[in-house]
């Protein structure tokens, strides 16, 4: 077995770009394979681990609960009928991903507690059932209680609900979560279509009972409940380029709220964005409601720049959303901004600075379980090392300087691949 190292020196041509956070078709689940049938799973406190291409159902608990578990990916697995349990439970986890998953007929997707480095991307979800069939607890796509840290998403998910066969509260919540100011916690991309009946519950909520450094940002939402987007409190929150639909229900109301719900309980809210979104919202008196500020959350930046767009329409979204990164080769509307293309002999890999100015990791297929990312400084001191664990590897903030960035991974007997150099330099 050789060690082989690939060295990408990335240049300061490519601060003039516009660089994304990942290249895809479309939003949602793209696995096309088949699934092999499995009983539920529980782990508590394993490390470096794959769940791949199972299809998992259960009537009586979570179809996978971990427990202080570490550098795990989930993936190209299908969940349901779970229609009184979670699909997956997290909790003091680090390092999960779940991604090219699909969900249906689910309690709910995935609830994350008191763990970091949690992203939900690029999955399908097809009807949360919540409390529909005798479940206590409220139908969730994706909630984070307590999850801090660098390197949280969910983004270029598909969420569809069905009236009659869902009952959802918010469709994405963040509950007390913390991110960092170089790694805000991101909910981006997404699509999400129906929700409701509840008359408090609805599609995006971020800084729920406080949290900071959270955005939501190019989202699509129709009819997703009571509301579209919210901030219900916290500070450093952005809801920034959405485009938000919802006709007359009778239990829809506001497109986009923003109000410190929690400032009773002495929690401040500052340092709010509301900005370029497009809305057009009817109240369930058919009155034209699109957003709401309580004005109890400090000055909010990009007020002005809310639109509403008494031409939009359901159509803002494709008649069909599920299953359509399986079966386009078009990207979508919201395309994210593109990766740069890496001149080297490794095309499964990307490495590059998203707009935050973090260095970023994108490998389209897997690499073997010992690959660790190490960044040197120009005098060859290593400045960070971590393991890569899914297919899009976030590194934290660094200070400005030159790089070099080495993916070291041990290479099958056999084969070979040449090196390619580039240069990096973050400001």
């Amino acid at each position: 077995m050789k060690r082989n190292y690939m060295i990408i020196f990335l240049g300061l041509a490519f601060l003039c770009l516009n660089l994304g956070v990942s290249s895809v078709q479309a939003q949602g689940a793209r696995y096309t394979g088949s699934y092999t049938k499995s009983p539920t799973i529980k782990h508590i406190g394993k490390k470096d681990f794959v769940i791949d291409g199972l299809e998992i159902s259960s009537a009586d608990e979570i179809c996978i609960a971990l427990y202080n578990c570490e550098n795990v990916v989930i993936k190209n697995c299908k969940f349901g009928p779970s229609q009184r349990y979670r699909a997956i439970h997290l909790e003091n986890c680090k390092n999960v991903t779940i991604i090219d998953c699909t969900f249906e007929n689910v309690q709910t997707g995935l609830r994350a507690a008191a763990s970091q480095g949690i992203q939900f991307e690029y999955n399908d979800v097809t009807n949360l059932v919540g409390t529909l069939k005798g479940s206590d607890e409220l139908g969730i796509m994706v909630q984070f209680i307590k999850v801090s840290g660098a390197g949280n998403s969910v983004s270029y998910n598909v969420c569809e609900n069905f009236s009659g066969e869902s009952s959802t509260e918010d469709i994405i919540n963040m509950w007390q979560s913390n991110g960092t100011a170089g790694s805000p916690i991101m909910v981006k991309g997404n699509w999400i279509r129906g929700g409701g009946p509840s008359d408090s519950g609805g599609g995006i909520l971020i800084g729920d009972g406080g949290g900071s450094y959270q955005i939501a940002e190019d989202n699509i939402l129709v009819d997703p409940g009571q509301y579209g987007i919210g901030i219900a409190g916290g500070h450093n929150m952005t809801l920034r380029n959405n485009k938000v639909f919802g006709k007359k229900q009778y239990f829809s109301n506001v497109g986009m709220q923003v109000c410190n719900w929690y400032e009773k309980e002495g929690i401040q809210s500052h340092t709010v964005t509301a900005e370029n979104n497009t809305i057009n919202y009817r109240n369930k008196d058919g009155k034209v409601n699109n957003w709401w500020y309580a004005g109890n959350t400090g000055t909010i930046k990009g007020r002005d720049t809310n639109k509403h767009d008494p031409n939009m329409t359901a159509s803002i979204l494709p008649d069909k959303i599920i299953g359509r990164a399986r079966s386009v080769s078009s990207e979508p509307e919201n395309k994210p901004e593109s990766i740069p293309n890496v001149e080297n002999n490794d095309k499964e890999m990307r490495i590059y600075l998203d707009t935050y100015g973090r260095i970023c990791v994108n490998n389209r297929s897997p690499l073997e379980a010992s690959a660790i990312v190490v960044v040197k400084n120009q005098s060859g001191k290593t400045v960070l090392e971590q393991k890569i664990t899914s297919y899009h590897t976030v590194l934290r903030k660094i200070p400005a300087g030159t790089y070099k960035i080495l993916v070291n991974y041990t290479l099958q007997v056999g084969t070979t691949r040449s090196l390619h150099q580039e240069t990096l330099e973050i400001l």
